[in-house]
C-alpha cells in the first residue's frame, strides 16, 4: 500500500491500539507522541488526532494551535459528548470532533475529510508561493524597465536644446511635454551663422522608448548647413526633408514610427523664413494687429516613400509671432470652441498681444486643464521683436 503521509497521535499511556491499526490500513504512518510534546518538528504530518482526557486534550490541542508553523487539520477525539466540550475543543483550534464510541467508518470519513483539506491546502499554498515568486520576478522586471525607462528619458532630454539662442531682434520659446516618460516629440534649433538659424519640430507617431530612439537617428540625420573648405553652405529646407527621408527609407528600420517634421531656416536680420513640411500639423502664424493664420502647404509624412517637398517664403515684421507645435494639439479644448483646431485658433488670438514666452506656455497650459494629455505635445514660438525694426534704422 502506497503511503498517504503520517499521522500525528497525542494520546496518553497507553494509546488505542484499535486507532492506530485503522489508521495503518487507511495507509497512513502513524506517529505516537506524548500528550504536552509541540508539533512534529519536520511539520509533515497530513493530520494530527488529540486522543485523551477533556482537560489535558484541550491543553495539548491549544499547544499546536499556538505553536504550529503550517497548517495541519486536527481531529479531536473525546468521551465527553456534552456542548460545552465540543465548543471548548472548537476554540482551542480542533477542526472536526468525534466523540467515543464512534462507528469505524465514522472515523475513516472524519480523516478523510482533513486529510483532503489538507492536500487542498498545500496545493493553495504551493500556488500562493509560486504567485508570490512570480509577483518578485515582476517587481524585479518592472524596476529594470524603469531604471531603462528614466535612462531612455535622460538621454532623450541629452538631445533637446538645453537652451535657446539669444539674439538681437528675436525672441524663442518652447514647452516640451511628453505624454509618458519618454515621449516621440523632438526639436532642436541650430546657430548656422551669425544671422541664421535651423530648427525643427518632428513627431513619431506614439510614444514611449521606440518613438524617442528616433530622436538620436533624427538629430543625426537633420544637416542644415554644409561645409566645404573655407567656405559653406546653407541647406534649404526642402533639401533637408528630402535627404533625411531619403536616409530614413534607406536604414529599412522594421515598424517605423510614421514621422512628421517641420524644418525652418530663419534668418534673424532681416525676418526672412523658409520652411518646409512633413506631414507636420501646419505652422500658425500670429501677425501683428491681425488674425492667426494657419500657413498651409503640401508634404508627405518622412520614411514612407521618396518624395520632394515643398516650400514657403515669409518675412517677419516686428510683432509678428510663429508657433510650431506637435499633434498633441488635437486634444486642444479653449473655452465653448470645438476641440482641437478651433480652440487652437480662438485660443491664439486672444493670447496674440502676449510676449511668446507667455503665448506658448498658455497654449500648452491653459488648453488642456479640462482634458488629460493622452499624446505628447511640444510647442514652439518664435517672435521678432521691435529691436528689429531698430536694428534695420541703424543699418
Amino acid at each position: 500500500m502506497v503511503s498517504l503521509g503520517h499521522i500525528d497521535l497525542y494520546a496518553e499511556q497507553p494509546p488505542d491500539q484499535g486507532l492506530q491499526r485503522a489508521l495503518t490500513d487507511m495507509g497512513f504512518v502513524v506517529r505516537l507522541r506524548a500528550l504536552g510534546q509541540p508539533a512534529s518538528p519536520s511539520g509533515d504530518a497530513q493530520v494530527s488526532i488529540v486522543d485523551a482526557a477533556l482537560e489535558p486534550a484541550l491543553r495539548q490541542c491549544k499547544q499546536l494551535q499556538d505553536k504550529s508553523d503550517g497548517f495541519i487539520p486536527l481531529l479531536f477525539l473525546t468521551s465527553d459528548a456534552s456542548t460545552a466540550a465540543k465548543l471548548a475543543s472548537l476554540e482551542c483550534g480542533a477542526d472536526a470532533i468525534l466523540v467515543r464510541p464512534y462507528e469505524p467508518a465514522m472515523l475513516k470519513a472524519a480523516v478523510q475529510a482533513l486529510f483532503r483539506v489538507k492536500v487542498r491546502h498545500d496545493r493553495l499554498a504551493q500556488k500562493a508561493a509560486e504567485a508570490q515568486t512570480m509577483s518578485q520576478r515582476l517587481q524585479a522586471a518592472n524596476q529594470r524597465i524603469d531604471m531603462e525607462l528614466e535612462l531612455a528619458r535622460r538621454v532623450q532630454q541629452s538631445f533637446l536644446p538645453q537652451t535657446l539662442p539669444s539674439l538681437a531682434g528675436v525672441r524663442f520659446a518652447v514647452k516640451y511635454k511628453p505624454a509618458s516618460r519618454v515621449g516621440g516629440d523632438f526639436y532642436d534649433i541650430t546657430r548656422l551663422d551669425e544671422t541664421h538659424l535651423g530648427f525643427y519640430v518632428a513627431d513619431a507617431m506614439g510614444h514611449g522608448v521606440p518613438a524617442s530612439l528616433l530622436t538620436i537617428f533624427i538629430k543625426k540625420g537633420v544637416k542644415g548647413k554644409e561645409i566645404a573648405d573655407k567656405s559653406y553652405r546653407l541647406v534649404p529646407p526642402t533639401e533637408v526633408l528630402y535627404e533625411l527621408n531619403r536616409e530614413l527609407i534607406d536604414q529599412q528600420i522594421p515598424d517605423l514610427p510614421f514621422i512628421t517634421m517641420v524644418y525652418v531656416l530663419f534668418n534673424s536680420a532681416d525676418g526672412m523664413l523658409q520652411f518646409s513640411r512633413a506631414g507636420h500639423p501646419y505652422p500658425l502664424y500670429l501677425p501683428k494687429g491681425g488674425k492667426p493664420v494657419l500657413w498651409q502647404i503640401e508634404g508627405s509624412l518622412l520614411g514612407v516613400f521618396e518624395t520632394k517637398f515643398r516650400v514657403q517664403t515669409h518675412r517677419l515684421n516686428p510683432g509678428d509671432k510663429v508657433v510650431f507645435y506637435t499633434d498633441g494639439m488635437d486634444g486642444a479644448a479653449f473655452e465653448n470652441h470645438a476641440v482641437g483646431l478651433a480652440s487652437l485658433l480662438a485660443a491664439a488670438e486672444r493670447f496674440s498681444t502676449l510676449p511668446i514666452e507667455e503665448i506658448v506656455d498658455r497654449l500648452s497650459t491653459d488648453l488642456f486643464t479640462q482634458t488629460q494629455q493622452s499624446d505628447d505635445l511640444t510647442v514652439f514660438g518664435l517672435e521678432m521683436t521691435e529691436a528689429s525694426r531698430a536694428a534695420d534704422a541703424a543699418g
